[in-house]
């Protein structure tokens, strides 16, 4: 499985390319100050089959947790037992109606590995209140925001409660900002216009990647992959190589340029 991580650790800046990088960055941490909160996640995922979209990740994924504990997430293989990607990744998938807040350490039938697995963030100063927040854009692409708190066992309930609306308010307004332009449905037909080395190339093209390194990567020759995404251009009506990486990342078909880490 993919992840299409996108790394502000602490608040701070990461692993993020171009002018989307300062938005989000400055985003969280006016969320963080509105909320309160220790840390953010937001996971974006699509119910739809999966498109012939060559390297581009199944799930993405925007979080401001430490690099450590990153690092030791990925070295524990903790996304086998996180509650908040057990929602999203098949065969459990979940739709979670928009705006729903779930406690993610109070979940019906969470497994003794997953309880640990929270045991040991909270030990490492994540927080002890783990909410996950659903979202959805106006073309059904989905998200789920997780915020992790500190607050008294005692204060958990009445504090979710009282925070139930704002939490569900600015979870929508984050998966808007980072996925309100993407369209399933749409990228689904669109992609099928598309070959898979069409898509590959324009992937790579996001990614800064020349016709030479194109080439390279795909073990192609360079005037190949100048041919590969001459036909995207004109399939996708565009005018030029930077419209048509634009549109194929407006449409879905191609993920956000970013870190790609496979767990």
């Amino acid at each position: 499985m993919h992840f299409d991580l996108a790394h502000f650790p602490d608040f701070r800046e990461g692993f993020f390319s171009g002018a989307v990088k300062h938005d989000t960055l400055e985003m969280l941490i006016e969320i963080r100050q509105q909320l309160s909160c220790r840390y953010i996640t937001h996971v974006g995922y699509s119910d739809q089959p999966s498109l012939n979209r060559g390297p581009a990740a199944d799930i993405s994924v925007v979080t401001t947790l430490p690099f450590n504990w990153v690092m030791r997430y990925s070295a524990k293989n903790y996304y086998r037992v996180d509650p908040l990607l057990d929602s999203v990744t098949p065969p459990r998938r979940r739709a979670d109606v928009s705006g729903t807040v779930r406690n993610l350490a109070d979940e019906a039938g969470l497994s003794p590995e997953a309880g640990r697995f929270l045991r040991d963030r909270e030990l490492r100063g994540l927080g002890n209140l783990f909410l996950a927040v659903g979202a959805s854009n106006s073309y059904g692409f989905k998200g789920i925001t997780e915020f992790t708190f500190a607050v008294d066992v005692s204060e958990q309930m009445n504090f979710v409660e009282r925070m139930r609306k704002r939490l569900a308010s600015v979870s929508a307004r984050l998966h808007t900002a980072l996925h309100g332009n993407r369209n399933p449905a749409l990228a689904s037909i669109v992609a099928k216009l598309l070959t898979k080395r069409e898509v590959d190339c324009l992937y790579w093209a996001a990614n800064g990647k020349t016709d030479g390194e194109i080439g390279e990567i795909l073990n192609i020759a360079r005037w190949t992959v100048v041919t590969y995404l001459q036909n995207a251009k004109n399939k996708l009506g565009c005018s030029n190589r930077t419209s048509t990486v634009a549109t194929a990342l407006a449409l879905g078909v191609i993920e956000m340029p970013v870190i790609t880490n496979r767990f």
